[in-house]
């Protein structure tokens, strides 16, 4: 087993192929962030962004992207933006994790959306979830059925309140994927408005998470694409939604809406409009993100297991970095978390910014 470290911008033809090829054979890793042109966007923006190409007797069976720090410090490609990751191999590859690592220039490697599937990277797994899906190889009216009967009213409630939308403003205007930089950035003016008001990180604070953005927005091939999808009432923008799509999943990444519509959950319209068009773009899942929004748990019908944790190689670092790790956890259980817990929550949201940097 030969590992060679690359840029993303050094993935030729050749190397590109080979990837989809070992995307497509996989069904676990049908998520646009498996493919490798999320990678080599990210590289465009990023010098820390790398890929170990993995061979075995001149064979490449695998790809790992990461993203690298200080002190051999790794992170998932895209960061805090990847709601998905993993490694990109052959199903059989027998690929230690800790040798991968060390000849990727690693001495962690810490993951919160690791898919379970790839769990042969999973080193230290702290907790497991579920990212929601809407399984729609059926079409859209045998999934809206079988919602129907597991007692969720979400669509029907959905449906009355865009009935209502347009009785009131006129009809509202679907549009699958525009590349109207205006709408795009009328999206991201929206987030970081809501960031603002809830006290959350502002994702598009970052300069480069925007140009992420801008990249992806312009991308479209038969295996991947950026998708910003609109709501529009007599050319008024309501609500709108930029994610990606791969050859069969539509991933749900960054919904927001014209408040002054919010009554209407224009979010919630737009959602189940890209529902009802999935098909004829030849998706058959709506991958909606790892989280527990009421209506994330109304309208899917199956989930794709993941995984948090860490995988390390034996460093001093890593001792250091566990010794802190047993110190919150002291802190946050103890008698004295009350008093030194702002130092400490002011620390993890400092860190929780990193993560975007």
């Amino acid at each position: 087993m030969k590992y060679r470290v690359i840029s993303p911008s050094d993935l030729d033809a050749g190397l590109m192929a080979r990837w989809v090829a070992l995307q497509s054979a996989d069904p676990a890793l049908a998520s646009p962030y498996f493919s490798p042109e999320f990678t080599a966007s990210v590289g465009r923006l990023r010098t820390d962004a790398r890929v170990t190409v993995i061979e075995d007797g001149g064979r490449v069976v695998g790809f790992f992207p990461f993203q690298v720090g200080r002190f051999g410090r790794g992170r998932p490609i895209g960061g805090a933006l990847s709601d998905f990751h993993g490694l990109i191999a052959e199903r059989d590859a027998a690929i230690p994790a800790v040798e991968l690592l060390r000849l990727s220039g690693l001495t962690v490697w810490e993951f919160d959306h690791l898919v379970a599937s790839c769990r042969s990277l999973g080193g230290v797994v702290g907790q497991q979830s579920v990212s929601p899906v809407m399984d729609l190889s059926s079409g859209y009216e045998a999934y809206a059925e079988g919602r129907r009967a597991a007692g969720s009213e979400q669509i029907k409630k959905t449906g009355t309140l865009a009935r209502k939308l347009e009785r009131e403003h006129g009809p509202a205007e679907f549009a699958a994927r525009v590349t109207d930089t205006a709408a795009l950035e009328c999206l991201m003016g929206w987030k970081s408005q809501q960031c603002m008001e809830t006290g959350t990180i502002d994702v598009f604070g970052v300069d480069w998470t925007r140009r992420l953005l801008y990249d992806l927005q312009q991308m479209e091939s038969p295996a991947f694409g950026g998708m910003l999808s609109t709501l529009t009432v007599r050319g008024k923008l309501v609500a709108a939604h930029f994610g990606m799509r791969s050859c069969s999943t539509w991933h749900y990444w960054f919904p927001s809406y014209h408040h002054e519509f919010g009554k209407f959950s224009p979010g919630l319209v737009l959602l189940l409009r890209m529902a009802q068009a999935a098909n004829e773009l030849r998706l058959t899942r709506i991958d909606l993100g790892k989280g527990d929004s009421f209506y994330k748990s109304r309208l899917a019908n199956a989930g794709t297991p993941l995984l948090e944790g860490r995988v390390e190689v034996p460093s001093i670092p890593n001792s250091v970095r566990a010794l802190w790790r047993q110190a919150e956890s002291w802190i946050d259980s103890g008698p004295i978390a009350r008093t030194i817990g702002l130092p400490i929550r002011a620390i993890r949201r400092w860190k929780r910014l990193r993560r975007y940097v």
